[in-house]
């Protein structure tokens, strides 16, 4: 008997939540609603620059007058632009309508508006539609789109790591990546900087281990593409990078017999199944294989697809209507990036960077009379390094992969070069530069817009200019840079 009465106390919350005053238009369609009136439209197929009709009928709810007329608009509210046309209003009979002539001449979200007059007033009822499409990108645009990707790339283990993909070296990599016994004090570990739920990075101005450091982190998601590493680029392999914050005092504070020994007693077992052998009485050997295995892990590390990826690929393909999903803003946006902006210059191929080093303008002051000289002094850093790939760590037999290092040279110009990051997940990264200065994608986007030039150096490249950008064109390029991080994480 409970259980009746609770059934019935539902239904009838049920039948009170529906309005008994509500009334049925006399087509099928979609329902709007106002104070007094229920409307329907049913249109015929839309679709961009093409003219169509709608099909409309209203009724008035309970003590209201019927309708009388109707007028029909359409326009985008962002835009703050309608139609280009006028369409004409036929009455069909009484609260029936038929209104022709449409046409929503631009991709968008376009706005239908019905206003109902009855009884000397009226009421406005509005609608959403999106139509998607694509934007008229020309064969040379088409090449520079496509050149970034497709992705992931294919991955290939690095020859100067023995270990590289070996999922033994994986496992020991992962556990030392999350050690805090790997440091000096064994109070801090590499995800102290580099945090899975901040896409590897800090979320900070400037890293901060034991101490602050100078520069902002950089993730190390996507680090097994890169050439050089670091914003100076003084390491020149991934395995020699995670090498200089086990050292540096202000990071973990650590050295070789440190690591090596926490290899011994806390990682034997582990580090026999990477490696093939016992851990060696060598010191420094011991900590570079220690930062093999911290590299193995990393390079699992790779960025998953983005909706710039499915519209990239529905492009090559031809395949225009999987292409129409992808928001006309980051079209408009990648067509700033890849034209006017000049950006892909600098940002291309399917890591959206060409590996190297450039001076963007950001001041490069650390302190009052205290500079960071950028890949200036990397490249002295790299060159005294005992762990480059020139030295007896590298693994590959014929040094392959050590052409960069050995041709690389200091120039004047470098002085205050930093590197060109990848620009995939840039939405998750913030802030940016290498100071840190920015907090967020639209300040990037702003600085550049707004550049001072002044700041540049006098015998450096001449690519930056000030790029002049619209408000609408600044949200554009913003939209297309979000468009680089996975959908739903930035």
């Amino acid at each position: 008997m409970e259980e009746r009465r609770r059934s019935l106390w539902l239904l009838a919350a049920a039948a009170l939540s529906f309005p008994a005053w509500a009334c049925d238009p006399a087509i099928e369609g979609t329902r709007l609603e106002s104070a007094r009136y229920v409307l329907a439209y049913k249109a015929q197929k839309v679709s961009v620059a093409e003219h169509f009709a709608l099909d409309v009928a209203a009724c008035a709810k309970p003590g209201h007058p019927p309708p009388e007329s109707l007028k029909v608009d359409a326009h985008m509210p962002e835009h703050r632009h309608g139609m280009n046309y006028a369409p004409q209003v036929k009455p069909l009979g009484p609260g029936r309508w038929r209104a022709e002539g449409l046409l929503l001449h631009m991709p968008g979200r376009w706005e239908l508006v019905f206003e109902l007059r009855g009884g000397g007033t009226n009421d406005r009822l509005a609608s959403s539609v999106v139509l998607g499409g694509v934007l008229d990108f020309n064969d040379v645009e088409i090449r520079k789109i496509l050149s970034h990707g497709p992705w992931p790339p294919r991955l290939e283990p690095d020859p100067s790591n023995r270990v590289s993909g070996r999922p033994e070296a994986i496992a020991l990599g992962e556990k030392l990546f999350f050690e805090p016994r790997l440091s000096g004090p064994g109070s801090v570990l590499c995800a102290t900087c580099h945090v899975p739920f901040r896409a590897f990075q800090d979320g900070r101005p400037r890293g901060f281990g034991l101490k602050e450091g100078e520069r902002n982190t950089l993730s190390v998601v996507d680090a097994r593409f890169y050439r050089w590493f670091g914003w100076d680029g003084a390491q020149d392999s991934l395995w020699a990078q995670s090498i200089r914050p086990l050292l540096d005092p202000r990071e973990m504070d650590a050295s070789a017999a440190h690591v090596a020994t926490a290899l011994r007693r806390i990682f034997a077992k582990e580090y026999e199944k990477a490696f093939a052998r016992p851990v060696p009485p060598d010191d420094e050997t011991a900590m570079v294989d220690a930062a093999k295995a911290l590299a193995a892990f990393q390079e699992t590390l790779v960025s998953p697809r983005t909706p710039f990826d499915d519209f990239r690929d529905a492009l090559s393909k031809g395949d225009r209507e999987k292409a129409a999903r992808y928001p006309l803003a980051a079209q408009r946006g990648l067509r700033l990036f890849i034209g006017k902006g000049n950006c892909s210059v600098c940002h291309f191929g399917p890591q959206f960077t060409n590996g190297e080093f450039a001076d963007t303008g950001v001041p490069f002051f650390v302190a009052p009379g205290r500079v960071d000289a950028g890949r200036h002094a990397g490249i002295a850093k790299l060159r005294q390094s005992r762990f480059n790939l020139l030295g007896r760590h590298n693994d590959d037999a014929m040094a392959r992969t050590a052409v960069g290092t050995r041709h690389v040279e200091p120039q004047h110009r470098n002085f205050g070069e930093f590197r060109v990051p990848g620009l995939r997940g840039a939405a998750l990264t913030a802030p940016y530069m290498h100071n840190g200065s920015l907090p967020a994608l639209r300040d990037v986007v702003k600085f550049y817009s707004e550049l001072n030039e002044e700041r540049l150096h006098a015998d450096g490249e001449k690519i930056l200019r000030p790029l002049r950008l619209s408000v609408q064109e600044a949200e554009d390029l913003a939209v297309f840079l979000e468009s680089l991080s996975p959908a739903g994480d930035k």
